[in-house]
């Protein structure tokens, strides 16, 4: 009888050994593990971290490189339109180099320059005449203002003729044009295509002073046509470069 207590007793003592053992094996097991992902939370927040700095800094420098290319856009661009401006011309001896002038420059010019103000709103006309027929447009403006008075004359008032264009004499009754625009870009298609090319009716050269020759044969010399023509072409040129370089 004894001896079965002292057995049972071995027993429960192994029991509640094994419990315990096997209760402290779990808590270490658990601790471990807490651990464990506390290790690998800590290393997934460092690098998610790594890789927001580098998404951040990668687009700092897209930004960056792309500033810095519209920069140097616009510099190149800057320096483009300097080299235009600076090539803006007029040649007594060859008015078939066009001036590079544009509508808004040559506006400027024409509102700036003493007397001529009464010519700016034929920037475009005189503009396109160039584009379209290679006649430079000083010259053209020069034309306009000694034949019209700057755009103030009878002729260019009621017959829209800024040119002296079919007029022969004073009493010449001239040709008569439905608009101011219409006269300029007629006078440039009739130098171009019968003054400025060799071989045509009236060619003499290219010069200001070639187009006289036929363009007002009773203005040579005497009355310096072609000389006051290329006076206020300079005048213009001159006025442009004050304003703009």
């Amino acid at each position: 009888m004894r001896l079965s207590k002292r057995v049972v007793s071995l027993i429960c003592l192994s029991s509640m050994m094994l419990s315990f053992n096997s209760s402290s094996v779990s808590n270490i097991e658990d601790n471990f593990n807490l651990s464990s992902m506390s290790v690998i939370n800590k290393k997934v927040d460092t690098v998610v971290k790594s890789i927001k700095y580098e998404n951040s800094d990668s687009e700092k420098l897209k930004e960056q490189s792309k500033l810095d290319k519209e920069r140097k856009i616009k510099q190149r661009n800057l320096e483009l339109e300097k080299l235009r401006k600076e090539k803006i011309t007029y040649l007594r001896e060859n008015i078939t180099v066009t001036s590079g002038i544009t509508e808004e420059e040559l506006k400027s010019v024409l509102l700036t320059y003493n007397g001529a103000s009464t010519m700016a709103h034929l920037s475009k006309a005189l503009v396109d005449a160039e584009n379209k027929y290679g006649v430079n447009a000083f010259a053209m403006a020069a034309i306009v203002a000694l034949e019209s008075g700057f755009a103030t004359s009878r002729r260019a008032i009621e017959d829209n003729n800024l040119t002296g264009y079919e007029v022969y004499s004073d009493d010449s009754e001239g040709r008569l044009f439905d608009s101011q625009y219409e006269s300029i870009i007629q006078t440039a298609r009739h130098l171009s295509k019968n003054y400025l090319t060799k071989g045509s009716m009236y060619y003499n050269g290219v010069s200001v002073d070639s187009v006289q020759i036929n363009y007002c044969p009773d203005e040579g010399k005497g009355k310096n046509w072609d000389g006051k023509v290329d006076s206020l072409a300079n005048d213009f040129l001159k006025t442009y470069k004050k304003l703009y370089l």
